[in-house]
């Protein structure tokens, strides 16, 4: 029995939704990327400066794998056994917490969710 029912373009409407979802991996990369190097030129605006060994260590890491995209900003700058940049963020008995990373991703972190669901079009 025929209702008289006729779906005309389904098949560009079905290419489409398979060239978007081809492209999405690459963009969500992009951002990931974007965001982490915008985060790391943040953080070391707010690094305290004294020789500029801190900045010059803060660095960011791009992984991926089939599943996962991560970016990771760090400031590890290591004298010795001695995290120079952990003990600038967190502070010790001597030295007050500068908190420079934390600083950084709060002022990237909505910014960055607020992209990401413009290019999944949440």
């Amino acid at each position: 029995m025929s209702s008289g029912m006729k779906v005309v373009g389904a098949d560009k409407f079905i290419s489409g939704q398979h060239r978007l979802m081809a492209a999405l991996p690459k963009q969500v990369e992009s951002l990931i990327r974007s965001t982490a190097a915008s985060t790391q030129q943040q953080a070391q605006r707010l690094e305290p400066v004294k020789t500029g060994f801190l900045r010059r260590q803060t660095k960011v890491t791009i992984t991926k794998n089939v599943w996962n995209i991560r970016g990771i900003v760090s400031a590890d700058a290591y004298n010795g056994n001695f995290n120079y940049g952990y003990a600038q963020e967190n502070g010790t008995k001597y030295i007050k917490p500068k908190l420079f990373m934390y600083q950084a991703f709060e002022a990237h972190k909505n910014v960055f969710i607020g992209n990401l669901k413009a290019v999944l079009h949440v």
